[in-house]
């Protein structure tokens, strides 16, 4: 265009104008160039995270903003399955929800800490990482199974051994829907591991377990 004298002017815009605005989540996943470990968790409400990233919202020791059981009822595929204590016990989502449900009420601030890295294990949809699970039984008395004794809240900080956890994503939901956890004890711990490992604690006679 021309100058308030005539003269010819070029409009130039803005070097931003060239530049895609870059996300790290898409340089971060099973095959990106960044690790899914090493950015911070995107938050927002209008945020979908998937794959590390999303499992991360809850197992790097914060809660999401609408609770841990509004997070697991939409991000457990129908077909989901826990694996716990080694194999002993195995939950569908249902009973998994249902578990949470009461450790919750009887410790209203757990969470679940990461120690070590999160990567995916050899393959796009499967996941391992370390975690301790904290919480302070603060809430209602808490048996781990049924026909177990119940032990009164204490306000007794519980924190369990580190254990093994391996999340499997649903084929074909975009790393959006987990379709199984498994939650392994690692060697060297006090045996304290699961719902038993907050039970005995929080004050629990292991003879009430038999």
């Amino acid at each position: 265009h021309f100058d308030a004298e005539g003269s010819a002017t070029a409009s130039i815009p803005p070097c931003s104008a060239f530049l895609n605005p870059f996300d790290p989540r898409d340089a971060a996943g099973p095959r990106g160039l960044l690790k899914s470990s090493d950015i911070a968790v995107p938050k927002g409400p209008n945020v979908v995270n998937t794959g590390i990233l999303m499992l991360r919202e809850v197992f790097d020791g914060e809660v999401p903003p609408g609770g841990l059981l509004p997070w697991f009822e939409s991000h457990l595929s129908p077909d989901f399955e826990a694996s716990l204590a080694g194999g002993k016990i195995v939950q569908n989502k249902d009973a998994f929800i249902a578990g949470m449900s009461d450790l919750l009420k009887s410790f209203p601030d757990i969470t679940f800490t990461r120690t070590g890295p999160i990567a995916y294990n050899n393959s796009p949809t499967i996941v391992v990482w370390t975690a301790v699970v904290k919480g302070t039984h603060s809430g209602d008395p808490f048996s781990p199974l049924p026909g177990v004794k119940a032990v009164a809240a204490k306000n007794i900080a519980c924190q369990n051994d580190a254990e093994k956890i391996t999340a499997v994503f649903a084929s074909g939901s975009g790393l959006s829907k987990i379709k199984g956890i498994k939650i392994e004890a690692l060697p060297g711990g006090r045996g304290f591991s699961g719902p038993v490992g907050f039970y005995l604690q929080a004050g629990g006679s292991p003879t009430d377990l038999l």
